[in-house]
């Protein structure tokens, strides 16, 4: 028996000695890569807010857990505990003491395991650091701040509390069961004084929790209210407003009367006192509302919710910043980047989007197929960019191989070209060579670690592995054995690159903020980065409109920064907008190592930064829903298909340095007539830019009438044998902003037989002509935009008409023995099927 005792005792504290060695190793390894991505104080703050956090509910939690746990042992007279020696039974009583402090240690185990999941530290410090949004909405007459901020955390606490009660009563109503102090007696529930005193006590911390929960509801009803779309309405403010109010002070009443009515035993009372609540919760929170909105009690039924449209529309106007959009032509802040020169749209627009890009180079899935079989194969890394070669644009595409041992492949493609396929050309950037390994080191879905020798890469910011105890460390937080000797014979000075994924890097320097969709590729000469728009967002905004953005749905949505992820070293770079948010400037003011304004990046860098899509999207159908503050509440709509399968295809504005990528949507009015065309810029300022057209406006669905005749002309070129293999698409009509007005663009696809997508025509209509051509150049002639429709010139880095048969032979032979040595076989293919087009020998 005692030998049994101190066995079980070695093993407590082997584990104990486990979980604190590894909290300890793990606090310490990410210390270590905080403090070489230059953010300490980041790492304290987290420490900081999650010992507040998990340490408060911790200690509150073994409190209340002890003193339920401590009056269930009350009703236990002994515990008595068989024994054996040699042949005879003994039966040994439990000493008091024993007893108390195993209830001592149950109640910090259970509450330790309630406390684990409260883990949004980063809710905590915004609340404590949080700058006010120095705004007031008006119902409740409380700063912004307070639903941003605070809500968030109160929820948090008031679901912790819940869980706890709901835990340990059910835990306490198990041991009473267990010690027969609660027990049936027939069809009567019988339990003794102090079963019923202690169950009274739960009882009233289960109606104060429900006066929690009423007052949250009141604060939730103006970011949810019972109009259509969640618009708070009329009878919120004056009826279902005040009833939570009243349900939450009378809950707290009837929390007393139940206590005192159990405790001396009065139940009828403590029965009549908690049907008088439920039956209050429903009439009055849930009947009361619809039926005073059946008559005219609230007045005007026409009339009453006027003032509450306007406040949705004022509240959404500033929760996705419309009023920051810039008008073409009247904005004398800035220098716009709109109108376009018309004779610059041949280089400067492209003809395909991203969604029908990846169709158009090819099926990932046949590589994904290929690979699967067993041999080697790439796969797109991420979504592709949009880039500028020699002043035209282009989509940057980067593809990793299924083989880890293999290279990653980056590429340029001329999205000006009608076939992309016989466009794309490989290109090469800054990488670390031999001494960090494959390129590159960090980036979407990299996985593990990697050990470098610093003196050879002294750029590259990761923890130390120079001594012992911190090869310990990182070697038991991480459990690798390997990193115990951590490569001392080979390295000099050895370190440990860790969080290699970027979004997961970004989600710890970052935590405040949401993440865009994409991370895209960006190249700047020689280096190359990930490129994600971080967001400040929040679904707890009041009286706006909510939407589905960015994997959510949110009130709150405004571009804060854009994050530059050096591929080859890991470094992060936060280059915030021109006027930051609330949010925005408390992470950056308790953090303002992490951010780099514009103004100290290289011009060439700023310029291709993309296009924040998401809370463009927002921002447009907030401005189409709502209007502005200097036009009013206009109420316009997007075509149906402007938005299908992501951002329209780009285009690039601005001049020299300083141009950059944009994408434009047309906005009609009720009467479905273009009333203008919105325009998402990238660059330093990533603005949205709107132009409103002048009257007469033409109908939307004129112009589409107007652009049924590329389709037609395709249609008609297609040989009368291959029309049953050949499938014909429409594009979407898309809007560009010019020196010549408005125009619109559309091009039609072909998917072959062999699945290869061709841009066979492009049609561009002003309103009153129509040009088709097989470009568009051809397409701009057609409409007396452009005197020549000759072809650009040949460029660097691309393929041209012009250049020579035999030069683009040469390129294609090259793409073909690239692929090979990749082992990238369906890019052998496509090239292969290149060089035959241009030896006029096409394959069959």
């Amino acid at each position: 028996m005692q030998a049994r005792r101190w066995l079980l005792i070695a093993l407590a504290i082997a584990a104990v000695v486990l979980l604190v060695g590894r909290a300890a190793t793990a606090l310490y390894v990410d210390h270590a890569w905080y403090t070489a991505m230059g953010a300490p104080a980041l790492f304290w703050e987290r420490v900081l807010d999650t010992a507040i956090l998990q340490g408060g509910a911790w200690i509150v939690g073994s409190v209340f857990a002890f003193a339920n746990l401590h009056a269930v042992r009350r009703t236990i007279l002994a515990v008595a505990m068989p024994s054996r020696v040699a042949n005879i039974e003994l039966t040994a009583m439990v000493p008091g003491r024993r007893l108390f402090t195993a209830t001592v240690v149950a109640a910090m185990l259970v509450s330790a395991v309630l406390a684990t999941p409260v883990t949004n530290w980063a809710d905590l410090a915004l609340v404590r650091h949080g700058v006010p949004f120095g705004e007031i909405e008006g119902i409740l007459d409380h700063d912004l701040g307070h639903y941003l901020y605070w809500l968030p955390l109160e929820e948090t606490l008031y679901l912790w509390a819940l869980v706890s009660l709901v835990s340990l009563t059910a835990m306490v109503l198990v041991l009473y069961a267990l010690t027969r102090s609660l027990r049936l007696e027939g069809r009567r529930l019988a339990a003794s004084n102090h079963v019923r005193r202690h169950l009274s006590v739960l009882g009233c911390l289960v109606l104060l929790l429900l006066a929690w929960s009423y007052r949250l509801d009141a604060f939730d009803l103006l970011r949810q209210g019972s109009g259509p779309d969640g618009l708070f309405l009329n009878v919120d403010h004056r009826v279902t407003l005040r009833v939570d109010f009243l349900l939450s002070y009378g809950a707290g009443i009837a929390a007393f009367i139940i206590l005192r009515t159990g405790w001396v035993g009065q139940m009828r009372a403590a029965f009549v006192t908690l049907s008088v609540v439920l039956a209050a919760t429903v009439g009055l929170r849930h009947l009361l509302p619809a039926v005073v909105t059946r008559g005219d009690l609230l007045g005007d039924r026409n009339r009453r919710d006027r003032d509450y449209l306007a406040a949705r529309a004022l509240f959404s106007r500033r929760a996705f910043d419309v009023d920051a959009m810039r008008i073409v032509g009247t904005d004398s802040g800035t220098g716009s980047p709109l109108p376009l020169p018309v004779q610059a749209l041949r280089d400067h627009a492209s003809l395909w989007d991203r969604d029908v890009l990846g169709r158009g180079l090819g099926s990932v899935a046949g590589e994904n197929a290929t690979s699967a079989s067993g041999a080697g194969g790439l796969v797109d890394a991420a979504p592709v960019g949009w880039t500028r070669v020699d002043g035209h644009i282009a989509a940057l595409r980067v593809r990793r191989p299924l083989a880890s041992s293999d290279e990653w492949s980056l590429a340029v493609v001329d999205v000006t070209r009608p076939d992309v396929r016989d466009h794309v050309i490989e290109l090469s950037v800054e990488r670390a060579g031999s001494e960090a390994g494959a390129w590159p080191l960090i980036g979407p879905g990299v996985e593990g670690t990697r050990l470098l020798d610093q003196s050879r890469a002294p750029d590259i910011p990761a923890a130390t592995l120079t001594t012992r105890p911190s090869r310990i460390a990182h070697a038991w937080a991480l459990r690798d054995v390997a990193l115990l000797e951590g490569d001392s014979a080979t390295m000099a000075s050895p370190v440990l690159v860790t969080h290699r994924d970027v979004r997961d890097r970004l989600r710890r320097l970052a935590p405040v903020f949401v993440q865009g969709d994409d991370v895209l590729p960006l190249r700047d000469g020689d280096r190359f980065y990930w490129v994600v728009q971080l967001y400040s967002a929040s679904d707890r905004y009041p009286l706006s409109q909510r939407w589905q953005i960015a994997g959510g749905i949110y009130s709150y949505f405004k571009l804060a920064a854009t994050a530059l992820v050096d591929a080859r070293t890991g470094r992060v770079q936060l280059v915030p907008v021109a006027k930051p948010d609330a949010i925005a400037r408390t992470w950056m003011a308790r953090l303002p190592a992490l951010f780099t304004p514009a103004a100290a990046l290289p011009s060439s860098l700023v310029a291709q930064l993309p296009m924040p899509t998401e809370s463009a999207v927002a921002q447009i159908r907030t401005f189409a829903r709502y209007g502005s503050r200097l036009d009013g509440p206009v109420l316009r709509h997007l075509p149906d298909s402007a938005l299908v399968g992501g951002a329209p295809a780009p285009f690039i504005v601005g001049e020299s340095a300083a141009a950059t990528t944009a994408w434009s949507v047309p906005l009609l009015d009720a009467g479905d007539q273009l009333e203008g065309v919105a325009t998402a810029v990238g660059g330093a300022d990533r603005a949205t830019w709107w132009l409103a057209t002048p009257s007469p406006r033409p109908r939307w669905s004129a112009l589409r009438n107007q652009l049924q005749a590329t389709l037609d002309s395709a249609q008609a070129a297609v040989p009368e044998s291959a029309r049953r293999e050949t499938r014909l698409t429409a594009g979407r009509v898309e809007p560009l902003v010019t020196t010549r007005g408005v125009l619109l663009m559309q091009t039609v696809r072909t998917t072959g037989g062999d699945g290869r997508v061709v841009i066979t025509r492009v049609g561009i209509t002003d309103g009153e002509r129509v040009g088709i051509g097989s470009t568009v150049a051809e397409a701009l002639a057609g409409i007396g935009a452009l005197t020549s429709p000759g072809r650009p010139g040949a460029r660097p880095g691309s393929a041209s008409s012009d250049e020579p048969a035999a030069g683009t032979a040469a390129r294609l032979y090259e793409s073909m023995k690239q692929a090979m040595r990749r082992g990238d076989w369906n890019g052998f293919g496509v090239a292969f099927d290149s060089l035959g087009r241009v030896l006029q020998r096409p394959p069959q």
